[in-house]
């Protein structure tokens, strides 16, 4: 992109008014007809003759007569001197005219036409107030016709935007080569469906009446009714434990229980 977005090449020149040395005013004595020094004549009269002079330049048949046409690679700037970084002070009669274009001949050859009609401008109107040959108002060079210089701005901005659009382009491609490449999820299986009762041939011994898919059920006997058994009395004693009663306790000494050890023992001795 750099190489492909052609050079931009820009010029300028800057002017100032100045009126004549014998001052603007013809006396119609000629013995006391005095000289005056134009670096003292600077006022807002010139001011206001160079603000003419931009205005009548500043519109698009001037330019394309001058070969900065519309849309063209040529651009051309007139003002007093606000566009221009070197200029301290605005407030003077000053004009300033700057050339930008892709051809250094170009570029200069709009400078000098754009020069030669401030002069044509300033006379033309000068001329129309009727005023005298002689105190015409003139256009001066501060600094003269510069060399065009080769502006790289445009081609550093196109070179960036070249950069820029490019890593956009390669991440978008990337992006798209890894997602292809990518494993895919195996997809969820569907339930499997239940299988299909295939129905058989219906053998000729069975009646047409029972389908020949469902399976004929032999009837069940139902279970002979039991007898629930009789109830048995039992007929209770007398010296049974449910009605004997316990002789009541008389205090007497119960008989000692023999230990394990001691019985033993007795045994053994015996």
């Amino acid at each position: 992109m750099y190489a492909v977005v052609p050079a931009h090449y820009t010029t300028d020149v800057s002017l100032v008014l100045a009126t004549p040395v014998n001052g603007g005013t013809v006396p119609s004595d000629k013995t006391k007809q005095g000289l005056t020094n134009p670096f003292l004549s600077f006022n807002d009269a010139l001011k206001t003759g160079a603000s003419i002079v931009i205005l009548s330049m500043n519109t698009q048949d001037v330019w394309t007569q001058l070969g900065a046409p519309k849309d063209g690679p040529t651009e051309i700037t007139i003002d007093d001197g606000r566009s221009n970084p070197n200029v301290l002070d605005i407030n003077g009669p000053y004009i300033y005219i700057r050339v930008d274009s892709e051809s250094p001949r170009q570029a200069t050859a709009v400078l000098m036409a754009a020069r030669e009609r401030v002069a044509t401008e300033l006379f033309k109107w000068q001329k129309a107030l009727g005023a005298p040959a002689n105190t015409f108002i003139t256009s001066t060079d501060i600094v003269p016709p510069s060399t065009p210089e080769a502006d790289h701005s445009v081609n550093w901005q196109g070179a960036i935007g070249g950069a820029l659009l490019s890593l956009l382009l390669g991440l978008g491609i990337a992006y798209g080569v890894v997602t292809r490449r990518a494993p895919k999820q195996p997809e969820p299986q569907a339930p499997l469906a239940a299988p299909l009762a295939v129905p058989t041939a219906v053998p000729a011994a069975v009646p047409a009446a029972v389908p020949a898919a469902v399976p004929v059920v032999a009837p069940v006997a139902a279970p002979e009714p039991v007898e629930a058994p009789e109830p048995v009395s039992v007929e209770l004693d007398e010296d049974s434990s449910s009605t004997m009663e316990f002789p009541a306790y008389r205090g007497e000494p119960l008989s000692p229980v023999p230990w394990p050890g001691k019985a033993t023992q007795d045994k053994g001795e015996g």
